[in-house]
């Protein structure tokens, strides 16, 4: 072959990942990694939310559901979440780059002295948020109610309860989950909890994407954002990833009590957060902030750190 035909040919193999793909398979492999590491606390955040006044704190409730079954109780309910943290980060990641695609950002000429305004970036944030919104809530409502499950079963096995583990035991897992959400709620069932996800998700990801890894570039003297440092961007990342539950956790609150408790089946975001206030206090809608927030800074860098480096190896095939 011709040195030009070679020449060719290594472009079209090179080429042949677009940038499209590249977020997708890098929002699959970051997005399988960091919910591995995340897990067990997003477990002890959920159960605090739910059964919070079963707990002294989340040294408490890490600790009860650990006695009640050991590892494998913090992990309950892993695989739906799993999936669908690789098809949550692949769809944020391909949306936010499809609306900068629509906004027409251009990041790889943008300079100090040129920049990206930063409105495009809070609406590509925005729209975002609200795609991944509906790919998250039905895996988190099967989550959820796992975790709650197996919450259950933790505090009656640590309590020496006349209730045994098996009789709390409603769902034998992922699947049966889904099929008793879609025989006894239907089709729609799934996405009880939708309003308060987009609630979380909107708010969340407008603060996440961006902002903070400008003002690190800006800070810094960084003249393209390609130039900032792997390190930068983690931390950028975890400060992002504290801010993006910081912010709207009273929403992501309201979320996890629709989709788990039958009282508030069906009623709106407004009732359902005005219920939590009256029952428990303004302090009811932040029970399990403290170890969401703990988790999220290093949970947030890892996603940073992990995705930028599939995507640096995605470039190279």
């Amino acid at each position: 072959m011709a040195p030009a035909a070679e020449e060719g040919a290594d472009e079209a193999r090179r080429g042949r990942l677009s940038s499209g793909a590249r977020d997708l398979l890098s929002g699959m492999m970051s997005g399988f990694v960091v919910k591995i590491a995340e897990y067990p606390f997003d477990t002890v955040k959920v159960l605090q939310q739910t059964m919070g006044a079963r707990y002294t704190g989340a040294v408490d409730c890490l600790l009860t559901t650990y006695r009640g079954g050991g590892v494998a109780a913090l992990y309950r309910g892993l695989t739906s979440p799993l999936l669908g943290s690789m098809a949550e980060c692949s769809t944020l990641f391909v949306s936010y780059g499809w609306m900068k695609q629509v906004l027409s950002v251009d990041e790889a000429s943008a300079t100090l002295a040129n920049p990206v305004p930063m409105w495009k970036y809070f609406v590509s944030g925005a729209g975002s948020g609200a795609c991944v919104a509906f790919v998250l809530t039905p895996v988190e409502l099967v989550k959820c109610r796992l975790q709650v499950q197996a919450g259950e079963a933790s505090a009656a096995s640590s309590a020496s309860a006349s209730a045994s583990a098996a009789a709390i035991r409603r769902y034998s897992g992922p699947v049966d989950c889904i099929s008793h959400i879609l025989r006894e709620e239907g089709v729609r069932g799934l996405w009880r909890g939708n309003a308060a996800c987009l609630a979380r998700e909107i708010p969340g990801n407008v603060a996440w994407f961006g902002a903070l890894l400008k003002g690190i570039q800006v800070a810094k003297g960084y003249d393209r954002k390609s130039d900032v440092p792997l390190g930068w961007s983690a931390l950028a990342g975890s400060a992002a990833g504290v801010s993006y539950w910081g912010v709207p956790f009273p929403a992501d609150t309201v979320k996890s009590k629709l989709q788990t408790d039958l009282r508030f089946a069906g009623k709106p975001v407004v009732e359902v957060f005005r219920t939590i206030v009256r029952e428990e206090g303004v302090s009811g809608l932040y029970r399990g902030a403290g170890i969401t927030c703990m988790r999220a800074a290093p949970a947030h860098a890892l996603l940073f750190v992990a995705y930028e480096a599939a995507d640096r190896w995605l470039q190279r095939l």
